[in-house]
């Protein structure tokens, strides 16, 4: 496969993805993808965990990048994939409750944006899911004007302590939803 990508921001975190996601490989699991950028995330869970065919991802971006759909069909699964565009805020409600085995939240940085995906993405989780934040150390000041991931992800982990079993905190934070 030669996919198309001009950034690589996942490759430092595909032995945490192995770690946390080994068990779905090969079962008919459903994901979600907050931020999906070229695919590479993508494309990665698609070769590596979304291995059974009734396996599926929503993939969720504000805009869809150039390189996206060709990856995903050079992927040769593109119809695992429902590609939505669109404010994740507006999209991931319409999004069927206690549905997803994984969801990885990775869309937009600003501090309130990523509350919003958390608490509404957890809505959407099965108990015994997991989601994983990614960038959650992350702090640039060219695009940080409204507030940083850590301060949403710190916030959801106060709030839904009690529902949640923390499974790594780095530079992507990695939790299990233990109850409704």
């Amino acid at each position: 496969m030669v996919y198309h990508f001009e950034y690589d921001w996942f490759s430092p975190n595909i032995e945490v993805f192995k770690k946390h996601l080994a068990h779905l490989a090969g079962t008919p699991c459903e994901t979600l993808e907050i931020g999906t950028h070229e695919g590479r995330s993508t494309t990665w869970m698609l070769e590596n965990i979304l291995t059974h065919p009734d396996a599926r991802i929503v993939a969720i971006d504000l805009l869809q990048q150039p390189n996206l759909w060709d990856n995903l069909v050079e992927s040769g699964q593109p119809l695992k994939v429902e590609l939505r565009i669109g404010v994740s805020s507006e999209v991931v409600p319409t999004l069927q409750t206690n549905a997803f085995d994984f969801a990885y939240i990775d869309g937009s940085h600003w501090s309130c944006d990523v509350l919003e995906d958390a608490i509404l993405t957890f809505k959407r989780m099965k108990v015994g899911g997991i989601m994983a934040f990614d960038d959650y150390l992350w702090d640039d000041p060219a695009f940080n004007e409204h507030g940083t991931p850590k301060v949403a992800v710190d916030a959801f982990l106060t709030c839904y302590a009690h529902k949640l079993e923390l499974l790594e905190k780095g530079y992507q934070v990695w939790v299990r939803k233990i109850s409704d």
